[in-house]
């Protein structure tokens, strides 16, 4: 186990209690992921549950912004975030209480000020689809634009300045990247 572990385990304190058709969803969740990291690709995780898969260490290589010491603006190549289903989650989905910002402390987003992450979270929406959001928005594909919603304006009229250098990582979150050339082809009429 490690720290990030020890810290996700320490903010979520202590495991609810879930309901059948909650544990099920849950189980459900573990599996689809367990599936799609064996694929490869961007995220490793821990599920920390105990007795249900209800608590996530969710560490992406997901190619994102950093700003440093000095005030610049430079890549960052990791995120880790922990994230928490609550019993209530297939009926109400609130993202400040299921997912924190673990690292990096200085991300540069619009939709981040460490801990918290401003990404769309739907009742009952999968493990893997969150997972998938959280991909996009450190690659900078979902992103705010309007400095009054959103969390860090600096970053905010950064995007707007740099919009022909975004996303800043179009690799897939799960499996490979591949491209497909494609040869052109002669109709005959």
């Amino acid at each position: 186990m490690d720290l990030y572990d020890l810290r996700t385990l320490e903010m979520a304190g202590l495991e609810p209690s879930f309901d059948p058709v909650m544990r099920d969803f849950l189980v459900n969740c573990a599996e689809e992921l367990r599936v799609r990291h064996e694929r490869g690709g961007l995220l490793d995780y821990a599920s920390l549950g105990r007795d249900a898969p209800w608590l996530y260490r969710l560490t992406f290589r997901t190619r994102g912004l950093v700003r440093n010491d000095t005030g610049e603006v430079v890549p960052s190549e990791q995120h880790v975030v922990a994230l928490r289903f609550l019993p209530d989650y297939l009926r109400r989905a609130e993202r400040f209480e299921m997912l924190s910002l673990l690292e990096p402390r200085n991300a540069f987003h619009p939709n981040l000020m460490p801990p918290a992450i401003c990404v769309e979270v739907r009742p009952g929406e999968p493990l893997v689809e969150i997972s998938e959001s959280l991909h996009a928005l450190f690659a900078w594909r979902l992103r705010q634009l309007n400095e009054f919603d959103a969390l860090n304006r600096d970053a905010c009229a950064w995007g707007r300045g740099h919009l022909n250098e975004l996303p800043i990582d179009s690799r897939p979150l799960f499996g490979r990247a591949f491209r497909i050339a494609l040869e052109p082809v002669e109709v005959k009429a």
